[in-house]
């Protein structure tokens, strides 16, 4: 599921869950109706950089099955379908198991138009489980 949510003013935080939702409640107190089905859980906080016609960026997360990555894990991996950057400076925890495909992952980090660099990934559930 995309979430769209770009005009709702600097600092609105978005949120849902993994169940069927027949709305987005946005804690600035707009709500946002989608239709019932399954949703991707992500939590994005939109923010506007600069002045008049800047671009704008926003934190998130992102949860999802490890598709691809390289083998030294610093360059683009593939999240449940959506590239994304991963950096020398990018926190990679294996609490829970291995970093590799198959892997559950939480991706938090910076979109920017269409490019989503991450700044930690975790490991929620390992590869089989």
């Amino acid at each position: 599921m995309k979430t769209v949510a770009r005009g709702l003013g600097d600092g609105c935080v978005v949120k849902h869950g993994m169940r069927n939702v027949a709305a987005v409640v946005v804690a600035c107190g707009l709500p946002l109706s989608l239709p019932a089905g399954p949703a991707q859980a992500s939590e994005e906080r939109y923010e506007r950089e600069g002045g008049h016609g800047a671009s704008e960026h926003y934190e998130s997360k992102y949860y999802g099955a490890v598709e691809k990555m390289p083998k030294d894990r610093i360059g683009t991996w593939v999240v449940k379908g959506r590239e994304i950057v991963v950096t020398k400076d990018t926190r990679i925890k294996e609490e829970h198991g291995r970093a590799e495909p198959g892997a559950y992952v939480e991706v938090e980090g910076t979109v920017v138009g269409k490019s989503f660099t991450a700044h930690k990934i975790e490991v929620k559930r390992s590869k089989g489980r």
